[in-house]
């Protein structure tokens, strides 16, 4: 397939927001390998893998779904031929996606085995942050744009959840039951109000979670300047399109830490709305 017929037939591309993104965006040679308890992925290595696990199982799903059915050799024959390396390039370059890497070297990133480590990594994020059924409608179209993607399995024909069993019948006793106490006669002192704490440790991961249940967007920017072996990092924290923190530092995750940690306390101070 030529490459214009090949973008023109493209799915839209899942977008993916906050940490995970600054960490997808960044070349693996430029963080670290240690695993960072305090994020919903620890690393890259580890979102690659989870990545990897997810495109194989939902490309073959695919195919295993289609009808008439395909014998298992030719899932397996077909597996192989849509995740090549040269669909995984494209994707690469088609989606924007190896454009968008922060990375010392980008010749580095004509290497198969770098495109596919970027591009499973994407896989990843999009699965940790949106769910199995968000990838597959992304997937299920890229293997067979002219069909409607499967359910995912697991999932109700309108990607909803499947309804919960109705609750077991009351059970009835032989005895009545003892009534409750009578309430006291004065009621008791009411407990001192406490101000919410300030979190101590893992501020980015709290920070996080509270913007997502609040329904508000987070976006980091960040920019390193300096020579490459003493680089100094600063990162910006934008919530729902406004500037609410910046943090620096030698490295992306203290930078990126002390940026949250300044949106955390503005947010806290301002209620956690929009002004």
């Amino acid at each position: 397939m030529a490459m214009n017929n090949l973008k023109h037939s493209l799915p839209p591309l899942p977008p993916i927001q906050g940490e995970l993104m600054l960490d997808v965006y960044t070349h693996r040679s430029m963080l670290s390998k240690a695993i960072d308890e305090d994020t919903v992925h620890g690393n890259t290595e580890r979102l690659a893998e989870l990545g990897s696990s997810v495109l194989s199982m939902l490309v073959v799903y695919t195919l295993y779904s289609e009808k008439p059915m395909l014998p298992a050799h030719d899932l397996k024959m077909r597996q192989a031929d849509m995740l090549s390396d040269k669909n995984i390039g494209d994707w690469l370059s088609l989606y924007g996606l190896k454009a968008k890497i922060r990375c010392p070297d980008r010749s580095v990133l004509d290497k198969p085995e770098e495109a596919r480590f970027v591009f499973n990594s994407y896989v990843g994020a999009v699965y940790t942050q949106k769910g199995l059924q968000e990838v597959m409608n992304w997937i299920g179209r890229l293997v067979n744009p002219s069909s409607e993607p499967p359910v995912a399995p697991g999932e109700s024909s309108n990607n909803q959840p499947a309804a919960t069993p109705p609750p077991p019948p009351p059970t009835y006793y032989s005895q009545p039951l003892p009534l409750p106490p009578p309430p006291p006669s004065t009621a008791p002192p009411p407990m001192p109000s406490m101000p919410p704490p300030a979190p101590s440790q893992g501020v980015l991961a709290i920070f996080n979670q509270t913007c997502m249940q609040r329904g508000l967007t987070v976006e980091w920017k960040p920019e390193m300047t300096g020579p490459p072996h003493n680089p100094r990092w600063e990162v910006k924290c934008i919530v729902s399109g406004q500037h609410r923190g910046t943090g620096a530092g030698r490295n992306q995750k203290q930078a990126k830490e002390q940026a949250a940690t300044e949106a955390y306390q503005y947010m806290q101070a301002t209620g956690w709305g929009l002004l």
